[in-house]
C-alpha cells in the first residue's frame, strides 16, 4: 500500500527548510498572502499554489521538491504567472529586476501559455512562468508582489487567460 504523503501547512514547512534571511523573506511573502486573503494550497511535496478566482497566481517552491527545479538545500522560490503587460506596467528598476529573473527550462516543453514580450523586451521564448525569482531579496520580494498585483486585477478586469497545462505528449 503506498505511503500518503502529508500536506504540510506552507508555514511550518518554510520554518523547517530555510533560515535566516532566506526564511524572513518566505514568510513575508506568506504574510502578504494572508493580508490579502489568499492561501497558498499543498500541490505536491514542498510546492504550494496560490490561484484567484479559479486562475493560478503563483506557485512557491521550497527544497525538496521534484530535483529538475534544482533548489538547493536551504533555497526557495517563487515562480509568479505573468501575462502580455505594457511595458508601463512595472517602473524601470522592477523591469530590470523581471529581466534579470528570466529562466528558460532546460529542455522547455512549452508546457505554458506563450508570451510575445516580458514588460517590452522579447525573449528567444518566454511563457506566463518564464520569471522564477529564487531566495528572493527585498526589492525583488517587492516586485513578485507587483507581479502579483497585476495578475489579480488582470483576473478582476477579465483579461488574464487561464492556464492550460499541455502534456508531454503533446507538446
Amino acid at each position: 500500500m503506498p505511503i500518503k504523503t502529508i500536506k504540510q501547512k506552507i508555514e511550518d514547512k518554510i520554518r523547517e527548510v530555510l533560515n535566516g534571511n532566506v526564511l524572513n523573506s518566505a514568510l513575508d511573502l506568506i504574510n502578504y498572502f494572508n493580508d490579502i486573503k489568499m492561501t497558498p494550497q499543498w500541490s505536491a511535496t514542498n510546492v504550494w499554489k496560490v490561484s484567484y478566482k479559479t486562475f493560478s497566481v503563483c506557485f512557491i517552491r521550497l527544497y525538496g521538491c521534484a530535483d529538475y527545479r534544482n533548489l538547493k538545500a536551504g533555497s526557495w522560490h517563487i515562480v509568479p504567472f505573468i501575462g502580455e503587460y505594457e511595458s508601463s506596467a512595472l517602473s524601470g528598476e522592477l523591469k530590470e529586476i523581471v529581466w534579470k529573473n528570466k529562466v528558460t527550462c532546460r529542455g522547455c516543453g512549452k508546457c505554458a501559455l506563450e508570451l510575445k514580450s516580458v514588460f517590452g523586451k522579447t525573449f528567444d521564448y518566454a511563457c506566463e512562468k518564464s520569471i522564477v525569482f529564487t531566495n528572493p531579496d527585498t526589492m525583488s520580494l517587492e516586485c513578485v508582489k507587483k507581479l502579483i498585483e497585476l495578475r489579480i486585477n488582470d483576473i478582476k478586469e477579465g483579461n488574464a487567460k487561464k492556464h492550460k497545462y499541455i502534456p508531454v505528449k503533446d507538446r
